[in-house]
Order: structure tokens, then sequence, then C-alpha cells
């Protein structure tokens, strides 16, 4: 069944005006800056996890950090371990879970280690929010827990030290859909504004690589960390880097330098090792002659992970047929599906059927589950409302995972079912492409004028600020080609007919996203 093509009448404007209106896109987006980001001092708890982080640093106690083992996570790791450093400490250490080895969430060998090694302080980044019998237990052996966090939260939160969590109901940071780098950045401002001293500037770059692998929505602040860091491309210095230059494009604008981002949040994402090191981390942390070495590692890791997704799409797509319901669960019985890809499956299911999509995958007794989702449901709600058959749950709301035992599977479908029947309309309504402004054949004037003066201005582009989607009307393949340049039109348009086509911008080309034949009506 085609997608349903969303879009306005009103295209009497220039194709900027037109994106504005349909995307309700005010002066104040365009122009956002840094000096528009909110008072940090809103967070709830930030300046209470600021005062008992530097008293244990001038004691010189003991401070662990717990991270994640995504990009989102190992950058959040390194700009508190750095900056724990640069203020005195000598006395941190990190732990970051690998998933090859671990499933979700603090486990009691790592809790127990916390006790006997008689640790004062533990901080967790991009996490924890879900840890209410672990955080209990060591706050009960006498360790103050801070967590840092910014995914959902659940009815209560975990009775910690202090939770810094934009997701908080009676959290008055403005907004609420930060990265978790993002999150201890802001707490690293909050210590550095308590102390009086600078932080690096360098580590708004990472918060920046963090932010974009993280996937989180391109708006407000998350845009203007990004817009910041594409803007002042040359004003960093960071040592990784500079080794990692040789392996860049030239950052000549907007597009280029974003690759160039994507380009990093890929090689840091390949750093968990089968021994339970995490190389990208220790990239982060290590002398330049080691950052060399351990970049080769990683870009070979990154070359090896593109070939097991490859091999997992032809996989999925030769052995999957379209589900008969409005919802999908795969069990990946036969171990085809890496536990590190287990996101991506479900992800590249979701895109291909349009509709909500678990992977599972049994490990040690228990499975794994991750969730995606289409724009419009709510994984985090789904899980909620089935959460007496999971072990643990915790993400976002088209993102999310879990932990469930093999007996309450069955359970878990029949009420995971309910719920999105529940929620038919909203899935029905995301299966949309939307258009941001329409013109036809005869007026590519107004496109040439958009992408010479005001594309850029949106930039840049990313998860809830895609790049625009143009119908152009009545192309002529035949008559039109030479007209504007398209990819991927292979065997999809016949020389001699009219059509309509959905198509976006990249790079000096335009990609063809769906096509109707001119007598289709729209």
């Amino acid at each position: 069944m085609p997608l349903k093509w969303s879009y306005s009448e009103y295209n009497n404007g220039s194709i900027l005006d037109q994106i504005k209106q349909n995307r309700k896109i005010s002066d104040s987006f365009i122009n956002a800056s840094i000096e528009d980001i909110p008072d940090i001092s809103l967070f709830k708890d930030i300046k209470l996890a600021s005062g008992r982080i530097i008293e244990a640093v001038q004691s010189k106690e003991k401070i662990m950090i717990f991270g994640h083992d995504d990009v989102d996570g190992v950058t959040s790791a390194y700009i508190l371990f750095d900056f724990l450093e640069n203020i005195g400490s000598q006395n941190h250490f990190y732990y970051i879970p690998n998933r090859l080895l671990e499933s979700h969430g603090m486990k009691d060998d790592f809790v127990n280690m916390l006790i006997e090694e008689e640790f004062d302080v533990i901080i967790t980044v991009d996490g924890g929010i879900s840890e209410f019998e672990q955080t209990k237990k060591i706050m009960d052996a006498g360790i103050d827990v801070i967590i840092t966090d910014h995914h959902l939260v659940q009815e209560k939160i975990p009775e910690a030290f202090a939770v810094v969590n934009p997701k908080q109901a009676d959290c008055d940071y403005p907004f609420k859909m930060l990265a978790g780098v993002a999150v201890t950045y802001f707490l690293v401002q909050q210590i550095a504004l308590d102390l009086n001293c600078e932080i690096d500037t360098n580590y708004m770059f990472w918060t920046a690589v963090g932010t974009l692998a993280d996937k989180v929505p391109l708006i407000g602040v998350n845009r203007i960390i990004i817009k910041d860091v594409l803007e002042k491309w040359f004003s960093f210095d960071d040592l990784t880097i500079e080794t990692m230059k040789p392996y860049f494009v030239a950052p000549h604008n907007f597009e280029k330098r974003m690759s160039i981002l994507k380009f990093i949040t890929k090689i840091l994402s390949n750093g968990r090792m089968p021994a339970g090191e995490n190389l990208a981390l220790s990239c982060l942390l290590v002398s330049r002659k080691e950052k060399e070495v351990i970049i080769k590692k990683l870009i070979a890791e990154q070359r090896d992970h593109e070939y097991k997704l490859r091999k997992v799409s032809s996989y999925l797509n030769s052995s999957i047929t379209r589900p008969t319901l409005n919802w999908f669960f795969f069990k990946d019985s036969e171990n085809k599906i890496e536990i590190n890809l287990m996101g991506f499956s479900a992800s590249l299911l979701t895109k291909k059927f349009m509709i909500p999509v678990v992977v599972l995958k049994e490990r040690s007794g228990v499975f794994s589950g991750e969730g995606r989702c289409m724009e419009g449901f709510d994984l985090m709600e789904a899980f909620t409302f089935c959460r007496e058959h999971l072990i643990q749950f915790g993400g976002h709301k088209k993102a999310a995972g879990f932990t469930i035992l093999p007996g309450e599977i069955e359970n878990f479908q029949k009420k995971f079912s309910i719920y999105v029947n529940k929620h038919k309309q909203e899935i029905e309504f995301s299966r949309k492409i939307s258009v941001d402004a329409v013109f036809s054949i005869d007026e590519l004037d107004k496109l040439d004028d958009y992408l010479q003066t005001d594309y850029y201005l949106l930039q840049p582009f990313g998860q809830g600020n895609s790049n625009p989607k143009f119908l152009l009307k009545n192309y002529h393949p035949k008559r039109d080609a030479d007209k504007i340049k398209l990819k991927k039109t292979e065997n999809k348009l016949e020389s001699d007919k009219v059509y309509n086509l959905i198509v976006s911008h990249e790079g000096s080309s335009f990609n063809l996203v769906d096509h109707r034949n001119i007598n289709y009506l729209l």
C-alpha cells in the first residue's frame, strides 16, 4: 500500500516561506544561538550534584563514573572523567558495561565491587533513572549516588543523593529532549561556575558528537549545540580531532562538517570489544601516539560492522514477509543477529513495514528486547502498560529496550497487542510522507533561490529537523532530465510519462523519495 502524501495547498510563496509555514518554524528557530540556551540552574538537583562532586574532589574521595557503551554514554563519561582530572581529582575511575557481555543495567557484581573497594560517590552518565534496587543498595552502603540521565522517567525515581534529568516532572529546565551527554556537559558547567573556573572548550565538540549519535531531535538546545560547533569548527584544538583529520573530508561547509561528525559517531560506536574494554573511550583519553593505533583499530571495526549490517539486512529482507498484524515480534532463534545489532534490526523492520517492531534475543536464560517505532507511537508508554511481565525496561518514545524471562514472553505479546490495538490511529497516521514545499517543473527558479540563499538557514538537518521534502509537479523524464538532477531513478520512471515526484536535496543533486503517475489523485 503506497504511503499517503501530506502537504499544504499553500504554494504561492518562496520555498523557505512554505517550509516555515508547514513546519511552523519561526525566525527564532533560524537565528537561535548559544545565548539562547536556558539557564542551567533550572535543572532539578544540579547544584546539589555539583556541591557533592566538589566536596568529593576536594576531600580526595573515591569516585566512580558509571557509563553506557553507546557514543552518547562514551562522550558523557569522557567529558566528566577529563573534567574531574582537570579540577584536581586523582581518585576517580570509570566503568562502561559492554553489551556484548552484559545486559542492560547495573549488575550485582559491580555494586558489590563498589562496596568492597569503598567508593564514596558514584555518578551515572546517560543512564541510571531505572536503577531502583541497585541505587537503594548502594545508598544503604553509605555510597552517594548521583544520577545524570535523559531517558524517560517512570512513575517514580530512584532514591539517590541527586537526580539530574530534564524529564523529571518537577524539573524546571524547559527543554526536555537533551541527549545524555548534554546533561553531563551542563553539570560540568555548573561545577565550573561553582568553582569559578573554565572548562575545556572542546567539550562542546564532543557534546555535539554524542547528541548527533543519540538521534535526539535537532531542535531547541540540541540544534544550538550542533550549530555552534559547525559555526566554530576551526576553533577546536582537541588532540583526538587532530589525530582523526587524515580521515576527514574537507570541512568547507555545514554539510561537509556534519558528514565528519557522523563519521566520528560511526567510528566511536564500534568501541566495545569482546574482552570487555571500550576502545572509543580509551581513544579519547590516551596520548596521540596511542590514539593513532586505536583509531586504525576503530576504523577496521567500522568496516567489519558495515559488513555485518549488510549481512543482517540481507537476512531480514529475505526471510521476513510483511506481517499480518499492526505490530511485529521477531525472535532471533537462529542466532543470526548480534546483541549490538538488535536495535538496527528493529529499526530496519520498522522502516520497512511502518509498524512497531520488537526484536528478541536470548542470553544466559534471559531475553533482551529492542523496540523501535514510528512517529506518533510511544514505546515507553507501551512497555509501561506491559511492565508486570518485564524484568526491567527503559529508553525513549521511539527506541526502547527491556529484559524479560522466557515464560513471560507470550503474556507480554498479548498485553502489547492490546496496547497497539488501542492506538491503531496513531500507527495509521504515521504512514505518510510530509511534504514541506510544492512547486512545478516550470517554477525551478524558486528552487534555485532557495538553494543559493536559504538552504543553510535551516541546517543542521537530522532527527526532528529533517532535510526538507519537495513535491515536484509535472515532471517528464525525457523532457526534464537536464533541468533537475535526480538520483536513484533506475527502473522507476518511464521516459514518456508525466509524474509528480517527492524529492529531497543532497549535495549537488536530488534523491527520489516517491513518485506518482500524473493521473494519480493527490
